[in-house]
């Protein structure tokens, strides 16, 4: 079964924070420009939304005129493209760092589960404003919908890399694909915990070390885990 001691640790990931992740190009100018225009317009797309925010909004915020903006990028889709990816990228190195860490040579199968689930939630608490913007336009525009459904599929693999060194201790004959279920199923908790803001349940929040525990229950009792 699963143990205080075994949910007691979910410890804080520390991500680094938007005004980290919105990179940009080496040229002092070219720099400055481009890092006014993405966090004007992510803080824009998140704090009033994509629909309702316009270019002309986005040039009188950030102080930057609109034909420089579309010397930059076509339009709001591509600043929300250049934006996923560079939150992307710098989570994805933030993870390949953690993943590479020796600890995970002699990690237990519990330990595997549950840094999966801290990397969810705490990346959908820390960057909950982002995250609804990321499902928004994830319902309403197929292309992202794909260039998602990639990245959620890179970040599998990368676990699946970590679970499989346990792969005897599971009772799945395919791991890979239970896996990305069982990352779906983690996944939608924690993002089901942020839409919207502001949750009728307190029980249900990423930030809640009992949802955490239910949750590892529930990933422990899926995956086969013996005594889980």
């Amino acid at each position: 079964m699963v143990t205080p001691e075994d949910t007691a640790d979910f410890s804080s990931i520390s991500w680094m924070d938007g005004t980290d992740w919105v990179t940009t190009p080496s040229q002092q100018r070219s720099r400055k420009t481009l890092q006014k225009v993405l966090a004007t317009a992510r803080d824009m797309f998140v704090n009033q939304g994509f629909e309702e925010t316009t270019i002309a909004a986005i040039s009188r915020s950030s102080g930057v005129s609109v034909g420089s903006i579309y010397n930059l990028f076509a339009d709001k889709h591509s600043i929300f493209l250049a934006l996923y990816e560079h939150y992307r990228s710098t989570r994805e190195a933030q993870i390949g760092e953690m993943v590479a860490q020796p600890r995970w040579q002699t990690a237990s199968a519990i330990e595997v589960i549950r840094f999966h689930i801290e990397i969810v939630f705490s990346s959908s608490r820390d960057d909950a404003g982002f995250l609804r913007l990321v499902e928004r336009r994830r319902a309403v525009d197929v292309n992202f919908y794909h260039t998602l459904a990639r990245a959620e599929d890179n970040f599998c693999q990368v676990m699946h890399d970590l679970y499989r060194r346990h792969a005897g201790e599971f009772d799945h004959t395919d791991l890979e694909t239970a896996v990305r279920y069982l990352h779906y199923v983690i996944r939608g908790a924690a993002i089901w915990s942020i839409m919207p803001p502001e949750r009728d349940d307190p029980f249900f929040t990423v930030a809640n070390p009992s949802y955490q525990e239910e949750t590892l229950r529930m990933a422990c009792r899926y995956l086969g885990l013996a005594g889980g």
